[in-house]
């Protein structure tokens, strides 16, 4: 256990307390158990590269935990400091023991206004009933309760992760013995968006996270890997990350960008700066946008370059070529190629009524080298 009793009744966490102090009131057996108040030891520190942490004679106490992994004890530890650092008016608790439901939970968290939150690391297997029972027993009690999963189990398909998937919509599995600590946040993606996100052959489009063939019995999933701080929890024990919430945003637009009847260039544009600089966004692909909405014919009229000898193109349509002209030399003199031009296209959603204009704007590109001459 992290947490004991000293000498004046005050609570003791191990990794927070001078270890000097710690073998003194150990030696001097001031070191009390939070639940049945029995003796326990300093275990661990200094040379031997463990935690400290305390310890019952073996058997003394219904409630131990003695025999959890080192993994299970520095990762509780490594989640009351990150839950600390979000919540600095919260009173974040190691090894709380709630009476109701009847159970210790590896982090509490007390806000002011009397919300509670209980943070479990899960490193050994665990039945579904027992996830299940205790999931609901905290529930009950209004706590709010986040399941963190130890990274040995990360590849395991096991029904509570299944289950903690469904009900959460997301899983963070942890790794707490490095430094800093790693994670990995999965979380359930539609196909539709898998399909989208494959398409986009560009890393400023891929960005961070990796495509999961499953999660869970979800179907399609998408991975976020790195640090620990760069995840934060909200006060409904939702897990939060900029990547993750950039395409979820870009997941909802595209959704609706797939049902809609004609192109919008404000969906267009909301879709694209969620990856895309803004400067092309609204130099570039708005721009255009607003021009084939005007007259999305205008290339096949023009027979794609080749022109039509029996029909000449009329006093508009060679305004509009001619201004086709303009905008691309001008576009050449700020540093965008037709090659680049072409990547650009590529990036553009291929949904609904967009992909057309993403087929015009490529096929413009293509005929930008007979077109500026």
């Amino acid at each position: 256990m992290l947490v004991a009793y000293g000498p004046e009744g005050q609570t003791v966490v191990a990794s927070e307390t001078p270890l000097e102090q710690l073998q003194e009131w150990s030696r001097d057996r001031l070191l009390q158990c939070p639940n049945c108040r029995g003796v326990v030891h300093l275990r661990g520190g200094g040379a031997k590269r463990m935690q400290p942490h305390f310890a019952h004679q073996r058997g003394e106490c219904a409630w131990s935990t003695e025999g959890e992994s080192v993994q299970h004890m520095r990762g509780k530890a490594v989640l009351a400091r990150w839950l600390k650092g979000q919540f600095p008016e919260a009173q974040v608790t190691l090894e709380e023991r709630l009476p109701e439901p009847n159970r210790i939970a590896d982090v509490f968290l007390r806000h002011a206004d009397g919300l509670c939150q209980a943070v479990e690391y899960q490193c050994a297997p665990l039945e579904i009933e027992e996830w299940q029972m205790r999931h609901e027993a905290y529930r009950k009690e209004g706590i709010i309760d986040t399941w963190i999963i130890g990274s040995n189990r990360r590849e395991k398909q096991e029904a509570f992760i299944d289950a903690v998937i469904q009900m959460a919509h997301e899983a963070l599995f942890l790794d707490s013995q490095v430094t800093p600590p790693r994670t990995w946040l999965r979380w359930p993606i539609t196909r539709q968006v898998a399909q989208e996100w494959q398409s986009q052959v560009t890393p400023q489009a891929r960005r961070m996270p990796t495509l999961e063939g499953w999660v869970g019995r979800q179907g399609y999933g998408a991975t976020l890997i790195g640090p620990l701080h760069e995840i934060r929890i909200d006060r409904e024990g939702r897990l939060l990350h900029p990547v993750r919430t950039r395409m979820e945003e870009r997941g909802r637009l595209l959704q609706r960008m797939s049902q809609a009847q004609a192109p919008e260039p404000g969906l267009m544009a909301a879709y694209l700066r969620t990856y895309m600089d803004e400067a092309i966004v609204h130099g570039i692909i708005v721009p255009l946008l607003k021009s084939y909405l005007l007259d999305p014919e205008l290339l096949q009229r023009y027979n794609y370059g080749r022109g039509l000898p029996q029909r000449p193109l009329s006093t508009e349509d060679r305004a509009r070529v001619e201004k086709a002209k303009v905008w691309l030399r001008n576009l050449g003199q700020k540093g965008y190629t037709g090659a680049r031009l072409q990547e650009i296209a590529r990036e553009l959603p291929f949904v609904g009524p967009y992909a057309a204009f993403a087929s015009y704007m490529e096929l413009l590109v293509t005929l930008g080298g007979g077109l500026s001459q």
